[in-house]
């Protein structure tokens, strides 16, 4: 039933061009429609969130975390339904889901007062608060991302850093301006009206058009990755082992992978989160913090192409130990942080470690493991990534409390890298007897 599905309202093996690069886009397409469930467009609506429900920062806090890492252990669970149903109903679904959500999350002033009635106190509001977060973060950040991603690197093998470079691209690029653009619709709409408009274009538009466009697989449609015509069998590529999911956690390289992405999203987290304070403590002021980001992001993008070109020819493991070491590199600006050259020494750090972080978390899974339990293998590396990026804060903060400054959290994270650098060149694809090129 899958096939002809897939062929319905067009057959994409009949489209003018090779139907991947419409993949692409409209995978770029989903994952930057989840910004409304990413920490980076969360951030818009933080302020005028305390001062709307008169709710202390540091409850807010607890409730995003709350929020957040209990959304993590679902996200297992929707990789591997993502590989029954496929990237169409998940994407769809998950965009969906996502506009309701923001609905409900516009709604919140009004169901706190009604709430308030019955059960007077902070604990209401802030149980209220996790629990949209938790739906918002699911959706958002968890199932609409995977989905779109794992879409993509479907339809393409030997062009897979290309297409994920170009993609990592893209979407750093509108990540990076979703906090200004939301924050001028705030302005405009105030925040209950800036995410129920966010709602509704989810809900009429995106999501319908995300079940038109996206296509799980190609070979559902009588084409193969890349865009090759299926011919005599004796033409084809030898399929290469596809690892279920158990037979993925046994393998020394998906830890190592795993646990140094994990570690990239929580210090990328816990440093957007308290860089204002951070930058204080070393004697700047919070504008100095913020204006690292759009140098570091400039150098991420250009970052993510050229790894793009580059993975496709060279084996993961070396960009692994390339990445580790630009957030060791990070991490020393952050512990020597003054004006001067540690500051360049965290843009450079932080830009390269995040463009390859971006790339490797799309190649890897499918590179590594092959495309059948694609979803559950990458579902399962997410759920590592959405538990440290939600302890990430919360570790932080209290290093700040305990010990009256960051430095300790630094060293710890940079050691732990240090650590995971040293295993990286163990990290050899276990699909492959010979690892010339993985």
């Amino acid at each position: 039933m899958k096939k002809p599905f897939e062929q319905i309202p067009f057959n994409p093996a009949r489209w003018p061009f090779f139907y991947g690069w419409m993949v692409l886009f409209w995978g770029v397409v989903g994952v930057l429609l989840s910004v409304p469930g990413q920490t980076t467009g969360v951030s818009a609506f933080i302020e005028p969130l305390i001062h709307d429900l008169g709710i202390d920062r540091f409850d807010l806090s607890v409730a995003y975390m709350i929020g957040t890492f209990s959304s993590s252990f679902l996200i297992t669970p929707a990789g591997k339904l993502f590989d029954r149903v496929g990237a169409r109903w998940m994407g769809g679904g998950a965009c969906l889901l996502l506009g309701v959500v923001l609905l409900a999350l516009s709604q919140t002033d009004h169901i706190a007062a009604a709430l308030a009635a019955v059960f007077p106190g902070r604990h209401a509001l802030m149980a209220l608060l996790a629990l949209l977060f938790f739906a918002l973060r699911f959706s958002g950040q968890g199932v609409l991302t995977m989905s779109s991603r794992n879409m993509i690197m479907k339809w393409f093998e030997h062009h897979r850093g290309l297409a994920s470079g170009v993609s990592g691209a893209a979407i750093t690029l509108g990540f990076s301006q979703a906090p200004a653009l939301f924050s001028g619709i705030i302005v405009q709409r105030d925040w209950t009206g800036t995410w129920g408009l966010l709602g509704v274009l989810l809900i009429v538009l995106f999501a319908p058009l995300l079940l038109l466009f996206f296509r799980d697989n190609p070979e559902a449609s009588g084409l193969i990755p890349d865009g090759r015509k299926h011919a005599a069998k004796n033409g084809a590529e030898a399929p290469r082992k596809q690892f279920t999911l158990p037979e993925a956690r046994r393998t020394l390289p998906f830890w190592i992978f795993s646990i140094a992405m994990a570690l990239q999203a929580l210090v990328m987290t816990a440093v957007t989160f308290h860089v204002e304070s951070i930058f204080t403590q070393a004697g700047m002021t919070g504008a100095d913090g913020f204006a690292i980001f759009p140098p570091s992001a400039y150098v991420g993008i250009a970052t993510t192409l050229i790894g793009g070109w580059i993975c496709d020819r060279v084996q993961l493991r070396w960009l692994l130990a390339l990445m580790l070491a630009a957030m060791a590199l990070n991490l020393v600006g952050l512990t020597r942080l003054a004006p001067g050259w540690p500051i360049a020494v965290i843009i450079a750090g932080n830009g390269v470690a995040s463009g390859l972080f971006g790339l490797l978390m799309s190649v890897t899974w499918p590179r590594y493991y092959g495309r059948e339990h694609l979803g559950a293998i990458s579902g399962l590396c997410m759920t590592f990534m959405v538990i440290f990026s939600a302890v990430g804060p919360a570790i932080y903060g209290g290093f700040m409390k305990w010990f009256g400054g960051y430095t300790p959290a630094h060293l710890l994270c940079l050691a732990a890298a240090l650590g995971l650098f040293a295993l990286s060149f163990r990290a050899r694809n276990p699909g492959l007897r010979s690892v010339a090129v993985d």
